[in-house]
């Protein structure tokens, strides 16, 4: 089947006052109100090239019903023809459409399109498998070795799952990406520390296992993933608990619990545990650094010297020099 328009105009191309009419994936649509009561629906637009914002205003003939409507009939994951201009907001490009909200009713089919056009994965995939292999491989304890093996290849989805709905590696491979970026700077803090004396082997397992829940909390939907109930209704940490008391046998006992001790409390002083061990509190500083310099690099990554925005991913000002 050939497609009725061609993916000529790509995420990263889009600027202020030009015209777009192109097939993008809609990641997530969310029904918002106007100042006069009305509705709109934001949308997360994606395609290879990175992810871009787009509003749905409709016209004044489409009543707040219709467009209602509209953005509860969108499936995630799926293309839409985006049709509309692009203008620049609060510092942030942005698509609106307004007649092209017809384009909206029915999802495009995939067949016309080469697929890799879709698929917004900015990880070295094969990189982080590597990178997650050596890492493990600097284990020593065969108990513990054996559980981080065995939990890691027993998650579906870990190596494709994001970390996150939207702050931080919220994108295909982004969990797997995050999780080697933690263990790197946790092992790192573990040597620059003097004196530290940390316990490296449940360093690294705690590392490697601290976000292992999330991969059971999202779901492939089309070219994305969408978040599961549990995110929010269960938590990754205790679903990450849950697979490691699986596999616990073979593990000295209060090793295995310093490990879960870590994963527990790797939210630092925002999680129900609070660290108590160097290495909970190294895995805690590794995790928020990986989580917070991804969210920064990628709110500035397409500024100009001399331009500022409020950050989509942090929520706080990012400036580029």
């Amino acid at each position: 089947m050939s497609p009725v328009f061609e993916k000529a105009v790509f995420v990263e191309e889009i600027n202020g006052s030009m015209q777009v009419d192109a097939p993008f994936v809609v990641e997530t649509a969310e029904l918002k109100e106007k100042r006069d009561g009305g509705k709109y629906i934001q949308l997360s637009i994606s395609d290879r090239t990175g992810r871009g914002a787009c509003k749905v205003w409709g016209t004044s003939e489409h009543t707040v019903e219709q467009i209602e409507a509209f953005c509860h009939a969108i499936r995630p994951g799926a293309i839409y023809r985006i049709q509309g201009y692009a203008k620049v907001y609060n510092r942030t490009c942005e698509v609106n459409v307004n007649d092209g909200i017809t384009g909206l009713a029915t999802p495009v089919p995939p067949d016309g399109f080469d697929p890799t056009l879709f698929v917004y994965a900015p990880v070295d995939g094969d990189g982080v498998r590597l990178g997650l292999a050596r890492m493990t491989a600097k284990i020593e304890d065969p108990g513990i070795l054996s559980l981080v093996s065995a939990v890691m290849n027993t998650t579906p989805g870990f190596l494709e799952a994001p970390a996150a709905k939207r702050h931080h590696h919220a994108y295909i491979g982004g969990l797997a990406e995050h999780t080697l970026e933690t263990a790197e700077i946790a092992l790192s803090l573990a040597k620059t520390i003097n004196r530290a004396e940390m316990d490296t082997d449940v360093l690294l397992a705690g590392a490697l296992l601290h976000d292992i829940g999330k991969a059971s909390c999202f779901r492939r939907q089309g070219f994305t993933f969408i978040a599961l109930p549990e995110y929010t209704l269960v938590g990754h940490t205790a679903i990450g608990a849950a697979a490691l008391l699986r596999h616990s046998a073979g593990v000295d006992p209060a090793r295995f619990s310093h490990i879960l001790h870590i994963v527990m409390a790797h939210h630092g002083p925002h999680g129900e545990v609070l660290p108590r061990t160097p290495e909970a509190w190294a895995v805690h500083f590794a995790d928020n650094a990986s989580a917070t310099l991804r969210g920064v690099c990628d709110d500035a990554a397409d500024l100009e010297p001399g331009e500022e925005r409020q950050g989509a991913r942090t929520r706080q000002a990012v400036y580029r020099f």
